[in-house]
């Protein structure tokens, strides 16, 4: 490339030069109807220059009220996101101007002062704002290798929440499917009383009473099926006496003090009945109405009487129905007789020969209202769960309180803001069981309104605080165990509760001490009027768990606050070691960077060090 050449296209940066042009400028002809580049250049040169006398005739007042007025951010973020962004998204793709034009920027052959304007060969500018988005939204497959790192993390996220998932999922059902566990085989612990207040009178032997004694003695098929108690006549005799009653009125108190699931009673003096119905040919003598008794509760334990007591007694007693024929007693009994009482028998009232002697079926607290069903399983379960909210929809409350005051003004303001939440949220449980027809004034009269009101106060209160002390420490730890904590702690209380403790396994004896079984005898007690035996033992379990739970609770908040402070500064002093290996890593860079620079700078210095180095080998 000569010299004539780079003269004749550089003299097309100003026609103020176009004077010192000597001959003719040759183009080809590939470019003769395109417009120069090196003229769109100078012409814009031109239009900035003066843009930028009209922006230096501007006031320096006016300057700085018009840089007052502005949003130096938004006018940076305007600038970034709109104009640079879509001039670098929307230009076209083609052939640079230096392709172009290659040699109107070559310049090797030129000399400075051939020409009085060279420009910078144009570059299209790389956006940073625009690589940056593309870094940040581009979209990898879950298989290549750029991504390994965060699919291994990804894997080891999902097995570990799957394991805890497992793990709680175990836990939960492990123990109210244990409850159920084996369930037939504990029959045989539920407690039956088999009373016989039949006795000899004269020469005439309690055949009833020994024959229902003997059912319960020898037929081996129902010993599954529950611990029977055989009651004498003498024995429930002077119990009766010691109790000022009489034998039928000691039958029931035994019933419903609980010492008994059910009674099997033989009544008083009713093989003496039998026998004059039969010696008079009685037409209206029933042998299932005043010679046996089946005596139970509904009301002493809903559930298990409902779902077990009435279904074994039932077998229990056509088992009986099916011994009794195959005994000697009606043989008996028409021993008894002459011939002429024999056949007035036979011709007047047969059906006392054919007819077999029945339990009637005693419940002296009917529970006809099946709503109790809900009230006393899931309803209890439901003071669980709603305790367990309590802490949940509070959480911001007490974050923003936390930040107002501090020390024990704040502790008391926590257990007492959550103490009066439980009375609201019990104080519904007792409206809505209300407006379903569950009234309140059985036992206590009007005044059971504030007794049930307040069981289902110490209930929330002894559950609220314990799940709270949970879900502060797991607050710690891992953050997502919260709600097995709630889930946990309900299972816990309402596996003993929904079944009898008797038919569950031994493990399950922590019930008598689990805040909802407690609460669930007081309800017994308040809506049946049931035995009140165990009412200060109930209520004193309950103020016991507040006590103890709301005691934790300081402790806890205490533990969780200095845990969290070292978390942070933990956390901080990573970030600040983080950003020190990242700045030494940068000085080093440059260190080396500078040291680079300098060696290519000094080549010579280098080549001579070399020789040195060869020379002296």
């Amino acid at each position: 490339m000569n010299s004539s050449d780079n003269s004749d296209i550089t003299s097309l940066a100003s026609e103020e030069s176009s004077s010192d042009i000597s001959g003719p400028v040759q183009y080809d002809s590939t470019f003769a109807n395109k417009p120069s580049f090196l003229r769109r250049i100078s012409t814009g040169l031109s239009i900035q220059s003066e843009r930028l006398r009209d922006f230096n005739d501007v006031e320096d007042d006016q300057y700085r009220d018009l840089l007052a007025s502005s949003n130096p951010l938004e006018d940076d973020q305007g600038d970034f996101f709109g104009a640079q962004m879509s001039r670098s998204i929307t230009r076209a793709k083609s052939r640079s101007d230096l392709e172009d034009f290659p040699i109107a920027y070559g310049g090797e052959g030129a000399e400075d002062g051939d020409r009085k304007f060279v420009p910078a060969p144009p570059q299209r500018r790389k956006s940073t704002v625009v690589s940056t988005i593309q870094a940040i939204t581009k979209k990898m497959g879950f298989w290549d290798d750029d991504f390994h790192a965060d699919r291994i993390k990804i894997i080891v996220t999902f097995l570990s929440n799957y394991l805890y998932l497992l793990i709680g999922f175990v836990i939960a059902l492990c123990i109210y499917w244990g409850s159920y566990f084996d369930r037939t085989s504990r029959y045989k612990d539920l407690k039956f009383a088999v009373i016989i207040g039949d006795s000899q009178v004269g020469d005439l032997p309690p055949i009833l009473g020994e024959t229902v004694a003997a059912f319960f003695t020898n037929v081996t098929a129902i010993k599954a099926l529950g611990n029977y108690h055989i009651i004498d006549y003498k024995t429930i005799s002077e119990a009766a006496l010691s109790q000022n009653s009489t034998i039928n009125e000691e039958v029931y108190r035994q019933i419903h003090h609980q010492k008994y699931w059910a009674a099997f009673y033989v009544k008083e003096n009713s093989t003496l009945q039998y026998y004059q119905a039969l010696k008079s040919a009685s037409s209206n003598f029933n042998t299932g109405e005043t010679l046996l008794e089946l005596v139970f509760e509904t009301g002493s334990n809903f559930n298990a009487v409902n779902n077990y007591i009435q279904t074994i007694v039932g077998t229990l007693t056509k088992a009986f129905y099916s011994f009794v024929p195959q005994t000697p007693f009606h043989a008996t009994l028409m021993g008894l007789l002459n011939d002429e009482e024999k056949l007035n028998v036979m011709n007047n009232s047969p059906q006392l020969v054919t007819s077999i002697p029945t339990f009637r079926w005693v419940d002296n607290i009917p529970v006809t209202n099946q709503i109790f069903t809900g009230a006393l399983t899931i309803g209890l379960i439901y003071l669980v769960i709603f305790s367990f909210f309590q802490f949940v929809f509070s959480m911001s409350i007490h974050a923003y309180i936390a930040s107002k005051i501090t020390g024990i003004r704040y502790l008391v303001f926590r257990m007492l803001a959550s103490q009066v939440a439980y009375l609201v949220i019990s104080l519904s449980f007792l409206t809505l069981n209300r407006v379903f027809g569950i009234h309140y004034n059985v036992t206590f009269g009007n005044s059971g309104f504030f007794v049930i009101w307040a069981f289902s106060f110490l209930t929330m209160s002894s559950l609220g605080s314990l799940i709270e002390a949970l879900a502060l420490v797991c607050a710690i730890f891992k953050p997502q165990l919260i709600g097995f904590v709630m889930l946990i702690v309900a299972v816990f209380n309402v596996a003993p509760t929904v079944s009898p403790i008797v038919l569950c396994p031994k493990f399950y004896r922590y019930g008598y001490a689990m805040p909802v079984y407690n609460t669930y005898e007081l309800m017994h007690v308040a809506y049946f009027n049931s035995w009140k035996g165990r009412v200060g033992l109930n209520i004193g379990i309950l103020c016991a768990w507040i006590l103890g739970t709301n005691i934790l609770i300081p402790f806890v908040m205490v533990w969780k606050a200095k845990k969290q402070d070292a978390m942070v500064a933990a956390a901080a002093a990573a970030a600040a070691a983080a950003a020190a290996a990242a700045a030494s890593s940068e000085n080093n860079a440059a260190d080396a960077s500078n040291t680079s620079d300098s060696d290519s700078n000094h080549p010579e210095d280098s080549e001579e060090t070399n020789r040195d180095i060869k020379d002296e080998n």
